[in-house]
């Protein structure tokens, strides 16, 4: 769908006078949430059911809806554009709605399906009952069907009002420059080669191929030699890609000068959280309809049985997210010791307030217990000893990018005006050291121009006089700890401020693989270890975090957590849960993302909103 369609009807909404939403176009927007508000006050408790009129809302905003008597009433609502111009246009687009979900309810017998469903759950107005967009048939049949019609309905009247020059100038020139774009693209379509030659492929369900004959004319990405002249001209070198990182993509430097990394709301909040809401049309809003809830819950005393209905829905929904079953179990424990016995708020539902009360225990699981003011920790060691610089270990499972996470530590400590040096500690995997040399050449040149990759520091080492890679080839964990005790000596020689030592992967579950990592912590000392784990591994999170943080003795634990790929993820954001429940260790930074700068740190309000979307 087109931005201007998407402009051209504001909502439409079906619910009813109890306050359940079983259909919304469109997700919430304050200034729309207050004028349906005014409609439904006015017009829908008032009384005034008179069906089908345009009812004007505000300088910019009419709406039509219809009433399906039923125990409770069924509301149809469009909320639509105010305009001068061709107004009937837009009211017959309305109407046209109205009409097309009113078909479409009684098609599917949806009135008659909601009073039984109502009626089999006595307690309609505690808020124990499941949500009525939980029926299956809207979701299986009517979302769709009528996401289809109304797309045509659109399609139809748009033509009608870029005729009539019923669109605004923003509107009316997108529409005009999408229409031009298309018959550009038709003609450089017809000077691509013929590839109808092409077929499609489909594989039957016993692995066979079937050629079904389809053209496939997309499907074919082969240059003809221009083409392959122009991608040459134009190819970007390494260099020129590394100098077009933007440090302030990613952070700002406050009042001291220190540079300090952006939240991830900042990046994500207004992107993948949007798409699942887009996604989701948006559909189990509630914000619009606070006050039909209003008029009927609250003042409930909470049972544990009233609770049961309500937790099992959050479980559920937590555990979609990645949440592995024992923290999701231990949250709704939380849950109801926090209000089994209290009464909910007035025009509040044991629903609403148990909400509240999960998100209270997410944040507070998920706020950090102790300072993560890394700056200032270092610089404070930095002050008293200014001979000893501050080591960092890098550990975790194999492949969750501990060398690409560690690498953008190194260019945000870099902001800071630290001196690195980088100590390849992982001595077994095939290549480790490699990648690393290859993060130090990129990390040198951001920060000199003139760098030539390949070429010595003034140390004879790779990188530059900012940052600088400790190297001693491959071998057992002996020579980890000896690589380890050498770099760190080297660094203090070397005036370096900072360490940072990568480590081999290794399985969690394997204690033939972890047990270096005892002796590794007593020889090395690091000033913080910190753990990499990935959003993408979900459960068994909780079992890598304990296994990595008991590795160490006990009297050395892990002091930080990174969460790799989390804009790999969408909303299933458990590991982040899973991994602090089982650790009681904070989440120093999150990776979103495979360059330097797609590092931030973690908004918990962010985090706890995300989780707790539908």
């Amino acid at each position: 769908m087109s931005q201007a369609q998407q402009q051209k009807i504001e909502q439409f909404i079906i619910f009813d006078d109890y306050g359940h939403v079983y259909y919304t176009l469109n997700e919430d927007k304050k200034q729309i949430t207050l004028l349906i508000n005014s409609l439904i006050s006015d017009y829908l408790i008032g009384g005034n059911d008179t069906n089908n009129n345009s009812i004007i809302l505000s300088k910019n905003y009419k709406a039509k809806f219809k009433t399906v008597i039923n125990k409770p009433k069924i509301r149809f609502v469009v909320l639509y554009p105010n305009s001068s111009n061709q107004p009937h246009v837009w009211d017959q687009m309305a109407l046209d709605l109205l009409q097309l979900g009113e078909r479409l309810w009684e098609s599917l017998d949806l009135t008659e399906k909601i009073t039984l469903y109502w009626n089999s759950n006595s307690n309609i107005m505690d808020g124990n009952n499941e949500n009525s967009n939980n029926l299956d048939i809207l979701e299986e049949k009517f979302r769709p069907y009528f996401k289809v019609k109304y797309e045509e309905i659109l399609n139809k009247n748009s033509k009608k009002l870029l005729i009539n020059g019923n669109m605004g100038p923003d509107i009316k020139q997108k529409a005009n420059q999408a229409y031009n774009n298309n018959s550009k693209q038709g003609k450089s379509n017809s000077n691509k080669k013929n590839t109808t030659g092409n077929k499609s492929r489909k594989w039957n369900i016993d692995g066979s191929l079937d050629e079904s004959g389809v053209d496939a004319n997309g499907l074919d990405f082969s240059q003809t030699p221009d083409d392959a002249e122009h991608t040459s001209n134009n190819a970007t070198s390494n260099k020129e890609l590394i100098q077009d990182i933007d440090s302030s993509e990613f952070g700002g430097r406050n009042a001291n000068g220190d540079f300090l990394i952006k939240e991830v709301d900042d990046l994500l909040s207004d992107t993948q959280l949007t798409k699942k809401t887009n996604k989701n049309d948006s559909s189990k809003s509630t914000g619009i309809f606070n006050l039909l809830q209003n008029k009927f819950l609250g003042n409930k005393k909470i049972t544990d049985e009233d609770l049961s209905q309500v937790t099992k829905k959050f479980e559920k929904n937590l555990i979609a997210k990645n949440v592995a079953p024992e923290v999701a179990n231990y949250l709704m424990s939380q849950i109801k010791k926090d209000l089994v016995g209290s009464t909910t708020a007035n025009w509040t539902s044991v629903e609403s307030t148990a909400k509240e009360s999960l998100s209270k225990t997410l944040t507070t699981l998920l706020t950090p217990g102790v300072s993560i003011d890394l700056l200032h920790e270092i610089q404070k060691k930095r002050r008293l000893d200014p001979s000893s610089p501050y080591v960092f270990s890098v550990v975790g499972v194999n492949g969750v990018g501990k060398s690409t996470n560690l690498s953008k530590l190194a260019f945000w400590l870099l902001q800071n005006n630290f001196k690195v040096l980088i100590v390849a500690c992982d001595t077994f995997r095939s290549g480790a050291v490699e990648q690393l040399r290859v993060h130090v050449e990129n990390l040198a040149e951001l920060t000199d121009s003139t760098h030539v990759r390949g070429s010595k520091n003034t140390r004879g080492k790779s990188g530059n006089d900012f940052v600088e890679l400790f190297e001693a080839g491959y071998g057992g964990s002996d020579l980890v700890t000896k690589i380890a005790k050498q770099a760190i000596k080297y660094a203090s020689e070397n005036k370096f401020d900072i360490v940072l030592m990568d480590t081999a992967g290794r399985r969690h579950n394997d204690a033939t693989l972890m047990s270096p990592l005892k002796t590794f912590a007593e020889q090395a000392k690091p000033d913080k270890i910190i753990m990499v784990g990935e959003a993408l591994v979900g459960t068994d999170s909780v079992q890598q975090a304990k296994n990595f943080n008991a590795a160490f003795g006990k009297n050395r634990n892990l002091d930080f957590l990174i969460i790799s790929k989390c804009d790999t993820v969408g909303d299933m954001l458990g590991t982040m849960v899973n991994m602090v429940y089982a650790t009681h260790i904070p989440i120093l930074f999150i990776g979103v993302g495979q360059t330097y700068t797609d590092i931030r740190t973690l908004s918990v309000s962010w985090a706890v909103n995300t989780l707790l979307s539908y």
